[in-house]
This record gives structure tokens, C-alpha cells and sequence, in this order.
């Protein structure tokens, strides 16, 4: 069952990230390629107050979590600008950052805010499944092969 978990990680990383830039309200910088524009990074310095007004870290976790933000978000940008990889690629090792640094963010979590912070990953999951299944076509979203 590590495949569901994974997807996790990476749908909570992907959903803060997703989750800032919309609320920064710029356009992605280089749209090189269709799956990069999700890749795109957000400032650390307005996700680690996003997880901190929903999580209440305190300054300690802040501390120690922006430089893990940070070196995700580094990370990320040089994956995104590395044209030489192909898109599946690219993807995995998107998932690959955002599990480590989920990984090592979760450490420093108590109980209760890991406990928050796995809803709101697995909230993010849903919400990036429902966006994606408006998104495609009608015939092939249609999984459970009947209509109401």
C-alpha cells in the first residue's frame, strides 16, 4: 500500500504549493512543458504561514520547517528547468522531493498536527481528482461504467 501513501505526500506538497500560488495570483514563469506547470514552486516564506495558521506551529517548527520549504522549493525550480528529463520522469522525481520533504516536515509535527495535516493532504488528493476528472473527457473519467 506505499503507492496510495505516495500519492498522498505528494498531493499535499503539490496542494500547498498549488494552494499559495493561487493566492499570489501570478502566472506560472516558463511554461516549457504541460506537466511542469505543476512543478512550479511557491514562495516558502507564504506556505510555511499557510501551515502555520492552519497547523499553529510553533516558532520552533517554523524554524525548522521554512529551510526544508526552501530547499524544496530549489528543488523544485531546478527540476522544473531541467529540460533533458521526460515528463514521467520529471513527475517522479517531483514525487520523490515532495515525499522527502513531507517526510522530514511530519517529524516535526505533533501528533495532532500530523493528524490535521494527512486530512489536508488527503483533502487536497480529492480535490486535485475531482479538477482532474472535470478535466477530461466525459468517456473516460467514467470509471464505474454507469450514469445516474
Amino acid at each position: 500500500m506505499p503507492r496510495p501513501f505516495h500519492l498522498v505526500l505528494l498531493s499535499l506538497g503539490l496542494a500547498f504549493a498549488g494552494a499559495a500560488w493561487a493566492q499570489q495570483g501570478t502566472p506560472p514563469t516558463a511554461p516549457t512543458a504541460p506537466t511542469t506547470k505543476h512543478l512550479h514552486a511557491i514562495d516558502p516564506q507564504q506556505q510555511i504561514e499557510r501551515l502555520t495558521k492552519q497547523l499553529q506551529l510553533t516558532p520552533d517548527q517554523q524554524a525548522k520547517i521554512l529551510p526544508i520549504l526552501q530547499q524544496r522549493d530549489q528543488q523544485l525550480e531546478a527540476l522544473r528547468s531541467d529540460s533533458s528529463l521526460k515528463p514521467a520522469d520529471r513527475r517522479a522525481k517531483a514525487m520523490s522531493i515532495v515525499q522527502s520533504s513531507n517526510q522530514q516536515i511530519d517529524a516535526l509535527l505533533t501528533e495532532p498536527q500530523l493528524t490535521k495535516a494527512q486530512a489536508m493532504r488527503e483533502k487536497a488528493m480529492e480535490r486535485r481528482e475531482e479538477k482532474r476528472g472535470q478535466q477530461a473527457p466525459p468517456s473516460s473519467s467514467s470509471s464505474s461504467g454507469g450514469h445516474p
